[in-house]
């Protein structure tokens, strides 16, 4: 009997041993495999060892196991659980545990938390104010998401400062080019046209340097002899610069890259037909822009008659491709564009010269530029807002581009806080605009007045007039409101107002007027003055008088080695003759335009204002 129950005892024994549960892992163990899964950037699995760590662990290496946990969740690309799971594991960190250095730490991810809950402004109140006592890494990280919240609230000249004075922390070479590399990364967030205004009002060298070097990357030509005499210049006025001489090496080995043209390029034109005169203007500032390139940097250009149909447009865009055409320039009917931009792939890349009727997906490989009016009436009603207007009138001729033009404005000023109190359309072939003047500002007596002692005069609540016409229809118009005591009502005009050529004698009935314009039109904007000089003396007598289409054609071959490098950039600008030059997302090319005022009947620049409006156009 002894012999049967021993081994039924031992029996039993094992297998009560194999039930009891292994001993818990040490947490000098587990933060050991924290720290292996963190360096090999497996951010997540890291923090759940951290988190089993810390449930073993008590007082401030508990809370330091958390904050460890809290920052992996944090590192990008966060998703929303991870970023609630943070915030849930902050929050069970108990102060009592935390040196001064353990609450800076917390203070910066609580302030990372909120930021990304899209709080920045109180998100930057939790950060510490002070770093003096802080070791330099921690000081630094603090420094890090100051900086990014600030860029992302657009204030950007205390972000570059931020930065900036987190580089001088760093010891090493190999920190301090991470950190510059990092403030170069945020300098290409920054909208293109704020990028001179902000270089002009920046007292520092440093921060000057930086600002100058990123506007330079944004304007310059793609042509390394022009990238040449830029860096040359910002380099006799910041020698010496940190960015010296990495970032300008970059710059260069970049633009060596830049501007090389497609062996074969096919351009579709209607030449014959309804759109032929326009069509030969733009041709004509292609062909400048061809011999204004290096002789060794030249496409082979085969011109296309598309005529009047826009299917015949596509027939000649597959017969560029059969020839071997590796990119197109056209077309520029409407119609024609939105056929192509209907199809579902594009073979070769095709930089339309208008723009297609909106959809919500366009091909790959299509891009649209052309001067579309609307742009001008956007941008009139941004810088509207910017000079503090906030209750327009708008006159426009009684077609269908006034239609559109008074649609744009409307739209985008009322979005941006305006308000539209009357628009009134004028007879396109009429010479007295009084009626619809009267209508619009609502001019009558205001005093009880009657008869000859009656004194019309506009509505009081009036800050701005948004008009649009011919140069006969503005010459008319301008000097009617002020005859009607409207005078002193700031107004803004689109291009149309403007003929493209100086007429001092015809235009002094427009002095005052404030309007919109290409820089190839406005002396002082013109980035090629001397190359506007030798055309006028070449074109043809109907491509003069459509100057902007000839500048549209220069920038259409200018910009077509870059199209790639702007789709992958929204916010890099390219400085054209037809304005500041930038791509959105669906491949649209906008325009940054300048503005002039009439005086003594020539237009002359007037600046921009301060305070920039949200970039909504992307």
């Amino acid at each position: 009997m002894r012999h049967i129950v021993l081994p039924l005892l031992i029996a039993l024994l094992l297998s009560a041993c194999a039930g009891m549960p292994r001993p818990a892992d040490p947490p000098t163990d587990i933060l050991t495999r924290a720290a292996l899964l963190e360096q090999e950037g497996a951010h997540r699995a890291a923090a759940s060892e951290y988190l089993a760590a810390a449930e073993r662990l008590r007082g401030s290496d508990k809370a330091r196991a958390q904050l460890n946990a809290v920052d992996l969740l944090l590192r990008p690309p966060v998703e929303p659980e991870a970023l609630e799971e943070a915030s849930r594991i902050l929050s069970q960190v108990e102060d009592r545990h935390l040196d001064t250095v353990g609450k800076a730490r917390r203070a910066e991810l609580n302030a990372r938390i909120t930021w990304m809950e899209g709080d920045p402004q109180t998100a930057l109140g939790h950060l510490p104010p002070s770093l003096d006592t802080l070791p330099i890494g921690l000081a630094a990280r603090i420094l890090e998401t100051r900086a990014g919240i600030l860029a992302d609230q657009g204030r950007w000249h205390e972000a570059l400062e931020t930065r900036i004075r987190q580089g001088t922390l760093y010891q090493t070479p190999e920190e301090r080019l991470a950190s510059q590399e990092a403030l170069w990364a945020m300098l290409q967030q920054i909208p293109a046209r704020q990028l001179p205004d902000l270089t002009a009002r920046s007292g520092r060298f440093e921060a000057r340097g930086w600002l100058s070097l990123a506007e330079l990357a944004h304007d310059t030509p793609p042509r390394l002899a022009a990238l040449e005499t830029r860096l040359d210049a910002w380099q006799r006025q910041f020698d010496g610069h940190p960015a010296t001489p990495r970032f300008l090496d970059r710059l260069r080995q970049q633009w060596a890259t830049y501007g090389h043209f497609p062996e074969h390029v096919a351009v579709l034109l209607p030449l014959t037909g309804r759109f032929s005169t326009a069509a030969q203007a733009i041709l004509e500032g292609i062909l400048a822009a061809y011999y204004d390139s290096p002789a060794d940097n030249r496409p082979e250009l085969r011109i296309h008659d598309t005529g009047e149909q826009a299917e015949s447009a596509w027939t000649h865009y597959q017969q560029a491709i059969a020839d071997g055409a590796r990119g197109v320039i056209g077309p520029l009917d409407r119609q024609a564009v939105t056929l192509f931009a209907q199809r579902e792939s594009l073979p070769i890349p095709v930089l339309a010269l208008n723009h297609a009727e909106p959809q919500s997906t366009y091909p790959s490989g299509l891009y649209q530029f052309g001067l579309n009016p609307e742009a001008e009436a956007i941008q009139a009603a941004e810088r509207a807002i910017l000079e503090g207007r906030q209750r327009a009138v708008i006159l426009m001729p009684r077609t269908e581009l006034g239609e559109r033009l008074q649609r744009a404005f409307r739209d985008r000023f009322e979005t941006l806080g305006g308000q539209v109190i009357s628009t009134q359309f004028f007879a396109p072939e009429a010479s007295d605009y009084g009626a619809s003047i009267i209508a619009a500002l609502d001019i009558r007596d205001r005093s009880g007045r009657t008869g000859r002692d009656a004194a019309p005069v506009p509505r009081e609540d009036v800050d701005l007039i948004f008009l649009s016409g011919s140069p006969r229809q503005a010459r008319l118009l301008w000097p009617q409101l002020r005859f009607h005591r409207a005078g002193q009502i700031p107004v803004l005009a689109t291009s149309h107002v403007y003929s493209g050529r100086p007429d001092p004698r015809q235009d002094q009935d427009l002095d005052g007027l404030v309007f919109a314009d290409i820089p190839w039109l406005l002396e002082g904007a013109n980035p090629r003055p001397e190359l506007r000089s030798r055309l006028d003396a070449q074109l043809s007598g109907n491509t003069l008088q459509l100057p902007r289409l000839t500048a549209l054609g220069f920038d259409a071959l200018q910009i077509f080695p870059l199209l790639e490098r702007l789709s992958e950039r929204p916010n890099e600008r390219y400085q054209g003759v037809t304005g500041g030059l930038r791509m959105d997302a669906h491949g649209h090319i906008t325009r940054d335009l300048n503005w002039a005022r009439f005086i003594g009947g020539r237009p002359r620049l007037v600046g921009q204002p301060e305070l920039p409006v949200a970039d909504q156009t992307q």
